[in-house]
């Protein structure tokens, strides 16, 4: 007579890999990056009351922060990229930072401008430390970032290059007579920018 042990019976562990994959990202920050150049293309080049009446104001705004939080979603397959240059990723945090703050400031003024007495005016007054905070890091994470990856040669020149347009465009504003003139072309010129980074990271 013989007796049979029950074994626990051992199934495999699952070990697919659930994460976001690095084309996916890449697509993320390239189709931020076009929509952020639309986006902007598409605002008035005038910030005042007046703008608020511009047909595509509230387009403006609601695509460059859907590209802002598509950029910002698949900022990740940079940060692989520019690992080598702790100044480009301390760039790329800073640039995470501003991007995910720009929809809330982008809804405002979409949505909150227009239904007040002088909008940007009382608006303005009211959110100038958020408009501080998410414009200073938008304007300095992508300065850091081209520096590092110039440095080190972690993205093509005229890529690396591009991403400061908006810094560029933001220090123009108070020397031009039409704010429009060098933040706009700048804010184009970065969200293509981050768009040729995205295809250029697509692969490891």
């Amino acid at each position: 007579m013989t007796a049979t042990l029950d074994r626990p019976s051992t199934t495999p562990l699952d070990r697919t890999d659930h994460r976001v994959g690095p084309q996916l990202r890449a697509a993320s920050v390239v189709a931020g990056g076009v929509l952020f150049a639309i986006g902007n293309a598409l605002h008035p080049l005038r910030h005042d009351d007046a703008a608020l009446e511009a047909p595509t104001w509230l387009a403006a705004h609601l695509t460059f922060g859907a590209g802002a939080i598509l950029m910002a979603a698949g900022l990740g397959v940079l940060g692989r990229r520019l690992a080598p240059s702790r100044i480009a990723t301390i760039g790329l945090g800073v640039l995470w930072l501003g991007l995910v703050l720009m929809p809330i400031g982008s809804i405002t003024e979409g949505y909150v401008a227009p239904a007040m007495d002088h909008g940007f005016h009382d608006l303005e007054a009211s959110i100038g430390w958020f408009s501080a905070l998410a414009g200073t890091s938008t304007i300095l994470g992508p300065l850091l970032v081209a520096i590092g990856a110039l440095r080190h040669r972690l993205l093509p020149v005229p890529v690396a290059l591009a991403l400061p347009g908006i810094t560029v465009g933001a220090l123009l504003v108070g020397v031009l007579p039409v704010e429009g003139y060098g933040i706009i072309p700048g804010t184009v010129v970065f969200g293509l920018g981050m768009a040729a980074a995205g295809w250029a990271s697509r692969r490891p």
